[in-house]
């Protein structure tokens, strides 16, 4: 071991060429027995495109010096001084000094970073030690991590370089990423444990339905919380409550479907997480809850029930697509007969919902167009309308209701003035133009409705439409002319049909003023 008295044998020079790499000047040092430390500080590069006083200082390095005249020996160091180049918020360093006995000079110099790694290492010996019994870690040493080592000139040559590449692009962030680094390492498995008595002899219920999901509370006593540190847990680093209160959201152990139809052919399919509570006593799963913001299933196997759940409340902001699937849940709950099917681990479990009909009637006829509408848009590319109060939209879906119910529902009686019947007759179907606002777009459709009868008094002519059929739709910004994509579909009906004639084309439904709709 090179001692402190040895140091000065070394010469000023080779001191100096230490302490002062080209482009850096050392700001002070100290010499212990072990070897020697510095400070040191680079001479940054001064741009030219900002004032000096509005640029940075000098970056600034801790460096530690440690040497050995042990052959295949790394140096120790104090656990404590090690500790202390990993709590340091600069870039830190080791410098690894190798001599062989009667040497003035190293034969070999090492350059170790303190790194995430020696970070990580560093505090996991700190806390094991700790858990020992052992605070008085400056009397602890360890061996220089010499795994980490990068060669540079025995007489220092290369520091200089070493040092500002330790650093990447950026000291300020360097320093930041080894503050966050120093703070989190450790804490990535398991490091929260709690043990607590749950009273009661409904405890393993109460316990179920905490791991049902949701924010939900339960009251324990003799509750010890451990905090552990690289899986190693200490005497002063727990706390220990007689009786408290338990408030937590446990986090779901998979995501699934939920698909839910109906026996008029309405289908749609919703993702919801899956929500499993631990088994008691060798017992196996007794319930399952599958759930996301506005729809759950809860299954008790051992009672043989299942409990549904549709939160339909206006209050909140949803995204566009939420909002339409809230509608497609509603319309299907209200038919008297309906299925929803789980799927579970590779399995799936379809339930039949009692014959209670929900109050969404007037959202039947509505849902079908939304999907429609929103398929157009993803078509196109455009980005829909962020969120939006549920609240707002349900008015808008009442506002157009009946509106939106032309583009699938039969049985629309389309009133004219009289005309002369001869055109009709030579027509199997009436095609007319479909545009509204929706979602920050334009959606326009051609809808081709059959023509399944006609009836004529002195005064009009009212025909009488089948299950109308959506030929083309297409969305673009509000207010877009889109006379070139109704031409087209107009050909795209004709085409389909096989018909020659010229086609019967109304106008706009919302430009229509001298025709009664109404729907049966």
């Amino acid at each position: 071991m090179v001692a402190k008295r040895d140091i000065g044998a070394i010469g000023e020079n080779l001191f100096l060429s230490w302490c002062e790499p080209e482009g850096f000047h050392a700001q002070k040092s100290q010499v212990d027995r072990l070897g020697w430390d510095f400070l040191l500080e680079s001479e940054p590069d001064r741009s030219t495109e900002r004032p000096l006083d509005a640029q940075n200082e000098l970056p600034k390095f801790l460096v530690q010096v440690k040497s050995t005249e042990k052959a295949g020996e790394p140096p120790r160091i104090k656990l404590s001084a090690l500790k202390h180049l990993v709590d340091a918020d600069l870039p830190t360093a080791i410098i690894a000094l190798i001599y062989n006995k009667s040497g003035r000079v190293p034969d070999r110099s090492l350059f170790i970073p303190v790194d995430d790694v020696v970070i990580t290492e560093t505090l996991r010996r700190v806390r094991r030690e700790e858990a020992r019994g052992n605070r008085t870690i400056h009397r602890t040493t360890v061996p220089v991590p010499l795994e980490r080592a990068i060669e540079i000139g025995p007489l220092g040559e290369g520091l200089g370089a070493a040092l500002t590449g330790m650093l990447g692009d950026s000291p300020s962030e360097y320093v930041a990423s080894k503050a966050r680094h120093r703070q989190t390492c450790g804490f990535d498995d398991r490091a929260v444990i709690g043990h607590f008595f749950v009273p009661g002899s409904d405890a393993a219920k109460k316990i179920s339905d905490l791991f049902l999901g949701g924010r939900r509370e339960l009251e324990v006593s003799n509750l010890t919380i451990e905090y552990h540190r690289f899986g190693i847990a200490l005497e002063n680093d727990r706390e220990h409550f007689q009786q408290a209160v338990l408030e937590m959201s446990v986090p779901p152990l998979l995501a699934t479907t939920i698909e839910l139809a109906s026996d008029a052919g309405e289908w749609t399919s919703i993702e919801a997480e899956v929500f499993i509570p631990p088994p008691f006593e060798g017992k196996g799963v007794s319930r399952v809850r599958f759930a996301n913001l506005y729809f759950e299933v809860v299954l008790d196997f051992e009672k043989k029930w299942a409990e549904l759940t549709f939160n339909y409340a206006g209050d909140r902001m949803v995204e566009l697509d939420e909002a339409v699937s809230i509608i497609e849940i509603g319309a299907i709950l209200s038919r008297p007969a309906k299925t929803v099917t789980a799927h579970f681990k590779g399995t799936q479990l379809e339930l039949p919902v009692g014959p209670l009909e929900g109050p969404f009637h007037h959202w039947v006829h509505a849902a079908p167009a939304l999907r429609q509408i929103l398929s157009a848009i993803a078509r196109s590319g455009r980005r829909l309308t962020r969120q939006i109060m549920l609240k707002d939209f349900y008015d808008w879906v009442e506002k157009h209701t009946e509106f939106l119910a032309l583009t699938s529902t039969p049985g629309v009686n389309m009133i004219f003035p009289k005309f002369d019947n001869g055109i009709v007759d030579e027509q199997n179907a009436i095609l007319t133009p479909f545009s509204l606002e929706f979602g920050g777009a334009q959606y326009t459709a051609l809808i081709e409705i059959p023509i399944e009868a006609v009836t004529t008094s002195e005064t009009e002519t009212t025909l009488i439409g089948g299950r109308p059929h959506i030929v083309a739709d297409v969305a673009r910004l509000p207010g877009s002319d889109t006379a070139d994509f109704i031409d087209t579909a107009i050909e795209k009906s004709k085409r389909d049909r096989k018909a020659t004639a010229p086609a019967l084309v109304a106008g706009g439904f919302e430009n229509w003023q001298n025709v009664i709709l109404s729907t049966s």
